[in-house]
């Protein structure tokens, strides 16, 4: 692409200079042997992203649900991240390696639980636990890994600070089981996480107690999933939010379909209404 239209600039001078002698030629073409060659070592961006269209049973509307548009790359060692839009706050960040740790910097999700991590695309239910809106946050964040435990640490704006932690304690042996912890000291909200995962197979079960210091609330939420097939899939979720309100049970069924995974979730509104979608990647 590069090189087509480093051409077609080549063409659109040749018509303004007959003139031109033959050095004056050699010249330009090392100038443009050179732009090329630095274009080419930039490693061009990656444009990717999703779009779920859907219905609502309980609104009764066809709407878009999770969309995002994205573009990265690197340059020179440094990464780039940058989303145009999308049904969360956007992202926009460098990464880079430093003393053998690697580094993000600018706007991104902190360190917190693993379904705050979990990118929209990649979630079986459409909302977050705990109705995580996905916030992002402006900061530095390092991660690695010390003798097998995972970390991430990050620092922000109003000293802010958020660290995770996460151990395989169980790995490979027909049952894996890993545990983490984090925590988020924030200016105003300050909270902490402990959280199991249990796999087997195609049967998998997630744990998230959470303990929120500001709220004095200990909300929990379990979800279980199961792989039927390659395309087929089921999951459910139970929320108590602590709060004196009944818990609420989340459930879906998943089919994926080439480049599209369909969904039907429930919506525990107490309108035993559900929501079709289809989410497209690209």
């Amino acid at each position: 692409m590069n090189k087509l239209v480093l051409s077609a600039l080549a063409a659109t001078v040749a018509v303004g200079t007959t003139s031109a002698s033959e050095s004056d030629w050699a010249g330009l073409d090392a100038e443009l042997n050179s732009l090329t060659t630095a274009l080419d070592s930039h490693g061009g961006p990656s444009v990717g992203g999703y779009l779920e269209a859907g219905y609502n049973t309980d609104t009764e509307l066809w709407g878009v649900g999770r969309n995002r548009v994205t573009v990265s790359g690197d340059n020179g060692g440094y990464g780039y991240h940058v989303s145009l839009q999308g049904s969360e706050n956007p992202d926009a960040y460098v990464t880079f390696t430093m003393g053998g740790i690697g580094w993000t910097m600018g706007t991104f999700v902190k360190p917190g639980t693993g379904a705050d991590a979990e990118a929209e695309n990649d979630r079986v239910f459409s909302t977050r636990n705990f109705n995580d809106a996905g916030a992002r946050s402006n900061g530095l964040m390092t991660s690695g890994d010390v003798s097998g435990a995972g970390y991430s640490i990050f620092v922000g704006d109003a000293n802010e600070f958020a660290l995770r932690v996460d151990y395989d304690i169980m790995s490979g042996d027909g049952v894996n089981l890993s545990v983490a912890y984090s925590m988020d000291d924030a200016a105003a909200s300050e909270s902490s996480a402990i959280e199991a995962d249990v796999s087997s197979g195609p049967f998998g079960i997630h744990v998230t107690m959470l303990t929120d210091d500001v709220t004095g609330l200990d909300p929990m939420c379990i979800s279980a999933s199961y792989a039927v097939n390659d395309a087929w899939g089921v999951a459910i979720r139970q929320t108590d939010d602590d709060t004196g309100a009944d818990e609420t049970m989340d459930w879906a069924l998943t089919y994926t379909d080439g480049g599209a995974r369909w969904t039907i979730e429930s919506l525990d509104n107490g309108a035993d209404a559900i929501t079709i979608g289809c989410m497209v990647g690209f």
